[in-house]
Formats: C-alpha cells, structure tokens, sequence
C-alpha cells in the first residue's frame, strides 16, 4: 500500500478506531494494543472506499465549524421541543392529530448536507424523513402543523449558509 493512496483521512479513521478501541476495552497491555492496531488499521482499510472524500468533508473547514456548533446545537434544542409536543399530543387525546405527507424542494446542494438535513428531520419526533430525490424531501408528519414547518424548517437555511461559507473558503 502506498502512502499516498489513503492519505491523511485514512489514518485519522484508524486512530478514531484505535481510540475507540481502547475505551471499549479498557486494557493498555501490549497484547491488547496490538490485536486493536489490527483491527482498527484492517477495519479502516476495508472500509477506505466509505471515507469522506476532502471536498465531501463540511466539518473540518475551520471557518465553519462555528456554524456546525451551532446547527447542532439549535438542532438538539428542536429535538426536544418536539419532545415536548408530541408527549402533549400523547397525553391529551383532545389535541388534533392528522398524519400525513408533505413534499418540498430544498435549496441544499451538497449530497451529506442532504442526508444531514434528512437525519436532522427524522431525529425529531413527530416527523420522519421518507425519501429524498434530488432535492426534494418526503416528509411525514403527525400533525398539519409539523408538516407545514418542516418544509420552512429554519435548519435548511443553516445548512445553506454553511454551503456557501465553503464555497468562499475553498
């Protein structure tokens, strides 16, 4: 194997691996350290074809990594008000609830911003991501007010300021 073939994201996966290895195990002898080097190092170049490529790679342009602070801090926090929704919704079963569909285009461009946004839709109960086609999003939801605000969800608008902060960057 060459040096260059995997380069610098194939030996950062191996030490994540490692790393990772190492709290699961909990053992610092050498027979251990060993037998996780292998396997961390095999694992990473079986899967090497799955590695983000560097222009697929959002989260590691320093100029942006305050506004992924910030995504997924906001994101944490409407996962929690939707919590907080749908446990009402459960709770009192006087409150309207009607499922269904909604479709809409988004302006993300990137494939992972995509899949990021589809995840970020699915993370937050009441609403789950069903396809998603070339820009356009199927989305469920349990109630018509969640259906409507999925598809003006203010997380599409981070996603993209965070697409164009990359293009000025690169």
């Amino acid at each position: 194997m060459s040096k260059n073939k995997y380069g610098a994201t194939f030996w950062v996966m191996v030490g994540i691996l490692f790393i990772f290895w190492i709290l699961i195990t909990w053992r610092v002898n050498w027979q251990h350290l060993l037998i996780g080097a292998l396997c961390s190092y095999g694992i990473a170049r079986f899967n090497h074809d799955l590695l983000l490529k560097p222009e697929e790679r959002p989260l590691y342009h320093k100029a942006t990594i305050g506004r992924w602070i910030k995504y997924f801090y906001i994101l944490v926090v409407e996962i929690f008000k939707a919590n907080w929704d749908v446990a009402r919704i459960v709770l009192n079963p006087k409150l309207d609830i009607s499922p269904g569909f909604v479709k809409y285009r988004t302006e993300v461009k990137k494939p992972l911003n995509r899949v990021i946004l589809a995840n970020s839709i699915t993370l937050t109960p009441g609403t789950l991501t069903v396809e998603v086609e070339e820009g356009i999003f199927y989305v469920h939801a349990i109630t018509r007010q969640n259906a409507e605000d999925v598809a003006t969800w203010d997380m599409q608008d981070k996603l993209t300021e965070i697409e164009e902060l990359e293009k000025h960057v690169s």
